[in-house]
């Protein structure tokens, strides 16, 4: 496996991860509150959002990993 494969299949893998993570924390089903009928109505607590900005910080490197093994020239064998 080369380097351009890794780094296309590590790009990938982190993106779709931290992008499902994201997508996540932004809709939280967790939560509750007594003044919203539904979980997206209730404010974002402090510790999610910095939960929620370092995984969307990933997810840009995981876009630039995938970006660079996708512009990678194929090395012949």
């Amino acid at each position: 496996m080369g380097t351009r494969t890794r780094l296309i299949a590590s790009g990938t893998a982190i993106a779709m991860i931290s992008g499902a993570v994201v997508v996540l924390y932004f809709f939280q089903p967790w939560r509750s509150c007594e003044y919203e009928d539904t979980s997206a109505g209730c404010s974002m607590l402090p510790n999610d959002a910095a939960a929620m900005g370092v995984t969307a910080l990933v997810f840009v490197v995981g876009i630039v990993v995938l970006a660079a093994g996708l512009l990678m020239r194929r090395m012949p064998t």
